[in-house]
């Protein structure tokens, strides 16, 4: 019974067939890894607020200066399209 098992495996259409499967399986498992990825990448994003605040820390630290800050501040603007990120 076994022997009849294994030598199925040496008919060409038996092992196109298998090499599906396992494609199949492994195309399923790499949509899932990604799409796993991509819901922690979407959690880790901070809110314009938020890294605006950053901004702000590191220009209080002297990391940027005040102009870079303004810029920054000028281009999140922009990108919105909204006012949430008011003038101090």
């Amino acid at each position: 019974m076994w022997e009849q098992m294994l030598q199925l495996l040496f008919v060409p259409t038996v092992q196109a067939v298998l090499g599906i499967v396992v494609l199949c399986i492994l195309i399923a498992v790499g949509f899932w890894l990604v799409s796993s990825f991509r819901d922690r990448a979407t959690e880790d994003r901070l809110e314009p607020v938020e890294r605006l605040a950053n901004f702000q820390e590191m220009q209080l630290k002297g990391d940027i200066s005040e102009e870079e800050f303004r810029t920054i501040k000028a281009s999140m603007v922009r990108r919105r399209g909204t006012t949430a990120v008011q003038e101090d």
